[in-house]
């Protein structure tokens, strides 16, 4: 009989501790991903969507009413990205509940990807049922790994959701900075009011002079 975990819910402090590590988590894999140049250009192309969709909105008295919607685009971000993370440390308290149940599962999973790559490198029969044994054999090592790396083994399916999301508005924030800028209003032309003066009213010392 397996006696199944009770995860209570984290707490505010647990919450936000939690998200400041795996922000730190998220950064060096997106650095392990992208590279140190390509990451840092990453965050900078983030970053600066949602300056000049809010802050840049402030460069023309005429800006912030034709795009009024790029202010509110940090506050939009921040709470989707609360969001995510939310999600996500839902999914690893519900990894941690339900290990001992889907630990074949993933057994299942990751031996039918192991089986599929040894098909397409044509190995050998007897090489697939000795590489069979050693997947088995390793059983213990897999669920250990498991039981100790839930936010890692978790985390991999947010971080598109949080890369994507994030690009998402900062978008959004270039289109309201693009918005605003091409909403210039034109210079209006003179008024001319049809008024002259009257005949004989203004007086000349002008002489034409004879051909």
């Amino acid at each position: 009989m397996s006696i199944t975990p009770e995860v209570s819910p984290p707490s505010m402090s647990g919450f936000f501790s939690s998200m400041i590590a795996e922000i730190g988590a998220r950064r060096k894999r997106l650095r392990a991903a992208f590279g140190d140049r390509s990451q840092a250009l990453v965050e900078f192309l983030v970053l600066g969507g949602l300056a000049v969709g809010s802050l840049g909105l402030l460069l023309g008295e005429w800006m912030p009413a034709a795009a009024p919607w790029g202010f509110a685009l940090p506050f939009v971000f921040v709470a989707g990205f609360f969001l995510i993370e939310a999600r996500r440390q839902a999914g690893v308290a519900r990894f941690r509940r339900d290990l001992p149940q889907i630990n074949a599962d993933l057994d299942a999973q990751e031996w039918a990807r192991a089986d599929a790559e040894l098909r397409a490198n044509e190995r050998s029969a007897v090489f697939q049922a000795e590489a069979k044994a050693k997947f088995e054999s390793e059983a213990g090592a897999r669920r250990q790994y498991r039981e100790d790396n839930p936010d890692l083994i978790v985390a991999a399916g947010y971080d598109w959701a949080v890369f994507l999301w994030a690009f998402f508005c900062a978008l959004l924030g270039a289109a309201a900075f693009i918005i605003a800028l091409t909403a210039r209003p034109e210079a209006a032309p003179p008024v001319d009011d049809g008024w002259r003066p009257p005949e004989g009213a203004v007086s000349s010392d002008i002489v034409p002079v004879a051909p």
